[in-house]
């Protein structure tokens, strides 16, 4: 390993080393203390996504997709999913409006997306750690199922390397990466689920459901790469050292947890 790859590397536990324990502490103490975590992530995400797609009045795009993505955490904090989805929705076509008023017709799609894009995630991610009784357990699964998936597709793409998956899009990321992910992800959530909720999931079924996590925690890596190549960056920005943006951190709960909130009300929904 070159010695700009492993202080790379040592940067990224490093920066993991700290903010873990951050991001795990609030989704313990959870409430308003996560709701306050992820309203702050959430500015961040807001602040990337402007910076990279939006060229004119960068600030007054930031602000409004601030403003409707922390709203939407509040209604989704006190319990209304549906009204937190239309203050997104409202929030997009402001910013739509807005792109129209500065003469900006290119910037329709990517200010209408926005707020969905940090949004719905966040809103999900806030509704499964507000569930009765098992609301730390799916949270903290999914997040550890997430984490296990990049260490895993990291150093299995890296030790076994092989064909790439998508090079014009991500070119580190290697079908043998996936596979390490994927795998990871399995042993990991089967371990975490055995532990905190082991009356009430199916080993099998929560393994499955862990390698399909692991599948569009991949999708919303490759999807983000999309993005950030379609403005020619390299992150969304260098707020984390050795790991880009937040957006760079959060990409593959950006599928998941909406996901994970529709399987969870439909199989505890009784």
């Amino acid at each position: 390993m070159s010695e700009n790859k492993r202080s790379s590397l040592q940067l990224r536990v490093i920066s993991a080393c700290v903010l873990a324990p951050i991001a795990i502490g609030a989704l313990i103490l959870g409430d308003i203390y996560f709701t306050v975590f992820l309203s702050l992530a959430g500015i961040a995400m807001c602040y990337e996504w402007c910076k990279a797609s939006v060229s004119n009045q960068t600030h007054l795009f930031i602000v409004t997709m601030s403003l409707t993505v922390v709203a939407s955490l509040v209604f989704s904090y006190m319990g209304l999913i549906i009204q937190s989805f239309g203050v997104i929705l409202s929030g997009a076509v402001v910013l739509t409006i807005l792109a129209s008023i500065i003469g900006r017709r290119s910037l329709f799609f990517w200010v209408f997306v926005g707020p969905f894009w940090v949004g719905v995630p966040l809103i999900s991610l806030v509704a499964l750690r507000s569930l009765p009784d098992i609301g730390f357990a799916v949270t903290i699964i999914l997040f550890l199922a997430i984490w296990a998936t990049d260490i895993g597709a990291y150093f299995s793409g890296k030790t076994i390397g092989g064909p790439k998956i998508a090079p014009v899009i991500s070119p580190n990321k290697t079908w043998a990466g996936l596979v390490g992910g994927i795998i990871s992800a399995m042993i990991v959530a089967y371990a975490a689920s055995s532990l905190l909720i082991p009356e009430t999931i199916a080993p099998f079924g929560i393994m499955i459901l862990a390698g399909a996590c692991a599948i569009l925690a991949q999708v919303g890596d490759f999807t983000e790469s999309a993005w950030k190549r379609r403005f020619d960056i390299k992150d969304a920005s260098n707020l984390i050292p050795g790991h880009g943006g937040v957006l760079d951190r959060l990409d593959g709960v950006l599928f998941v947890a909406p996901v994970v909130l529709v399987l969870t009300f439909f199989y505890f929904g009784n």
